[in-house]
């Protein structure tokens, strides 16, 4: 694999000087296909010796890309590879290849120096990264070409396992709504159902959607009625009732009847994109947290540098390009990130994808968890909590001729009823007719029998009436959360079922665990306010937000912020992706909306949030270790200053410790892998997850 880098690279240095040997346009021709065939290598052979086999499936899930700033590190390194071959080449055999070595540093250099003078001039911030391309350049100017050859491979060896931690690129994002475009539409053209291309679709036309469909555009109903499942867009728990004159949103659910939707929003107007737009600004603006290692070295940048000048002084210009290359800093660069791999590899293994690692760090410091309520803590699929009875009828007869109207219907409502039928053990028959009318309810035949399964507005149109105590019951329900869906047989009412959101069967052993932690713990929604705090009672969550809009939720993560809170939030649909990006640490599960995952720093992949308490740990583990191998660079390059200083220590010492330092860091880095207990182990992780 050295020897193919070695090859890639020179030949890209060749490239890259060779200038006016062949015209511009072969030469960039030539360039782009030897660029390719290496960046496939490097990403087929290399990448997969930082990431673990099983973070790289994941990955495939929510994968982009690749990055335009990781190609570019990959072919400086190439290069450094290729100037090192040079330089040793030139120190055995024809001296002035040590001079084309030269030159190719301060080439594959140069971009990185006027960033990071632009940085001292532009923010006053001098970053270690300068301090690492003086260091090469010195020990140029200096003769020492094969020294500064390995440091630069070092250097961009650092610059690579950085690369590898950042997080995944948010122009998915725009792919994800792409994808929820359809193709074609049904409009109404002159009393005529028309299909067009979607993008021929006018403000004003009219388009029609039935059950099972997702609306593509905001609009208002011009005719027919519905049930329209919001929440991905909005975080109601239950169906909105639509009807003529009501609006209707892009990426929403139709989940029964037919509407006629006159069109006044499409493509980027819509809400949904409206969303993906304020998500853009948050991200943009958002002050980008540096990892730690990178922060600690640039925090070491001037103290090098002004020991380095003292050294210039005191014992020479050789003492001061020692100390340049004291590495101690380089070495942060390195094991810092390479720590972090350690754990992204460490966390797959538990079925979780951190894909930006700098999430771990802050992780470690949160101390306020807020949980998004509908699809997160609660499953989209409600359940039949209670079966309430008119006159003498029996609970099993009322659930029989819901579940019999619902039989062939695959919303949620309908999926809640048929469960508790089974659940019962009851035998649903297949209806007589088939012809279903529906609204804001369903309507069949059967045996003889007219019936009839909805909410109470879809019996009020059927001039069927509740009693005093059915509408009693159903306030009490609204009250508690939860809703009913009448039932009716020849146009009497014969009871109603309760419905009320589904709690994930692992959150109330997972908010014990949390509170343990000492973390607070919250419940943001756009749901109602009574719902929302029922649910936020029930679980014994400390406070709630409720009727919040998507901008809202940022707002009010803002606001813990500002108070002093890290945050760590947890969503999954698209109207929790500009909260997502405002938090300190994301968190979304697999199966998720994509908008959702692709926003989320880290993603749950077994679709559960039982690996959350897990994944504190992990965090833990990580600063623990973090620590500890920052305190092993340390130790061998403040003895090389001091060295400098006290024993006149050369370059051939300074490369010794250096190499010493780098190990032990890297051996503490390295050490989190030995938790995995092999390939078996790795095998049963990815069937669960899988």
């Amino acid at each position: 694999m050295l020897f193919t880098l070695l090859i890639g690279g020179s030949i890209l240095a060749g490239l890259a000087l060779s200038g006016k040997k062949a015209s511009e346009k072969t030469n960039s021709l030539t360039f782009k296909s030897v660029n390719d065939r290496y960046q496939k290598f490097l990403q087929e052979k290399i990448d997969p010796l930082f990431d673990s086999q099983k973070r790289s499936q994941q990955m495939e899930v929510f994968s982009g890309d690749y990055n335009v700033q990781e190609a570019d590190i990959n072919r400086r390194l190439g290069l450094s590879v290729a100037g090192t071959g040079s330089a040793i080449a030139g120190a055995v055999f024809y001296p002035p290849l040590s001079l084309l070595s030269a030159a190719g540093l301060v080439y594959i250099f140069m971009p990185l120096a006027r960033r990071n003078l632009r940085t001292l001039i532009d923010e006053k911030r001098l970053k270690y990264r300068l301090i690492g391309t003086l260091s090469v350049w010195a020990g140029l100017l200096a003769g020492y070409y094969v020294i500064s050859s390995l440091m630069a491979v070092v250097v961009f060896l650092g610059f690579k396992l950085a690369a590898r931690t950042q997080a995944q690129s948010q122009a998915m994002l725009m792919d994800a709504f792409a994808l929820q475009q359809p193709a074609s539409v049904w409009v109404q053209l002159n009393g005529v159902e028309t299909e067009i291309s979607f993008d021929e679709l006018r403000i004003g036309d009219i388009i029609i959607l039935t059950a099972g469909q997702t609306v593509p555009v905001d609009g208002y109903v011009a005719e027919g009625t519905a049930t329209v499942d919001q929440h991905i867009l909005t975080g109601e728990s239950q169906p909105a009732e639509k009807s003529e004159s009501d609006p209707v949103f892009a990426n929403t659910l139709l989940l029964t009847g037919k509407l006629y939707v006159r069109v006044e929003k499409t493509g980027s107007e819509t809400a949904a994109v409206q969303i993906l737009k304020i998500l853009g600004n948050v991200a943009a603006h958002r002050t980008e947290h540096e990892a730690r290692a990178e922060q600690l070295a640039d925090k070491l940048a001037i103290p090098v540098l002004a020991a380095s000048s003292a050294a210039l002084l005191t014992v020479g210009g050789t003492g001061a390009v020692v100390i340049l290359n004291s590495g101690f800093c380089s070495t942060m660069l390195i094991s810092g990130p390479l720590s972090m791999l350690s754990h992204l590899n460490l966390a797959s293994h538990h079925g979780i994808l951190v894909k930006d690692a700098r999430s771990l760090e802050k992780l470690h410091s949160v101390d306020t968890l807020v949980f998004d309520k509908t699809g997160t803590l609660t499953l989209e699929q409600p359940e039949v909590s209670a079966v309430y009875c008119c006159a003498d009828l029996l609970e099993e007869q009322v659930l029989f001729y819901a579940a019999l109207a619902e039989q062939r219907q695959t919303h949620p409502i309908a999926k809640a009823v048929s469960a508790a039928a089974a659940q019962r053990g009851l035998n649903i028959e297949t209806p007589d007719a088939v012809a279903y009318e529906v609204g804001f309810g369903v309507t069949v035949q059967h045996r003889g029998q007219h019936i009839q399964v909805g909410s109470s507005r879809f019996m009020q149109q059927s001039r069927i009436y509740a009693s005093a105590d059915m509408e009693n019951t159903q306030a009490h329900c609204r009250q508690n959360g939860s809703s009913l869906v009448m039932v009716a047989v020849d146009g009497h009412l014969i009871g109603a079922l309760e419905l009320r959101s589904q709690l994930r069967p692992e959150i109330q052993a997972l908010i014990e665990k949390l509170h343990r932690r000492g973390l607070k713990l919250c419940i943001m929604s756009g749901d109602h306010e009574q719902p929302t705090r029922h649910l936020a009672q029930r679980l014994g969550i400390d406070s709630y937000f409720a009727e919040v809009l998507p901008e809202g939720k940022a707002d009010n993560i803002r606001q813990l912020q500002q108070s002093g809170h890290t945050v760590c939030f947890v969503g999954d649909g698209i109207n929790d992706a500009i909260a997502l990006q405002q938090a300190d640490v994301s968190v979304s599960l697999r199966g998720a909306t994509s908008v959702a995952t692709d926003c989320a720093q880290i993603v749950l992949m077994d679709q559960s949030l039982q690996k959350l308490d897990q994944l504190f740990d992990i965090a833990e583990d990580f600063n623990k270790n973090l620590d500890r191998t920052m305190r092993l660079a340390y130790i061998p390059g403040s003895i090389l200053i001091a060295g400098v200083f006290l024993l006149h220590f050369g370059m051939p010492t300074a490369l010794l410790l250096y190499s010493s330092g780098l190990a032990a860091s890297m051996y503490s880095a390295l050490s989190p892998l030995r938790k995995l207990s092999g390939p078996e182990t790795d095998r049963k992780d990815l069937k669960q997850i899988e």
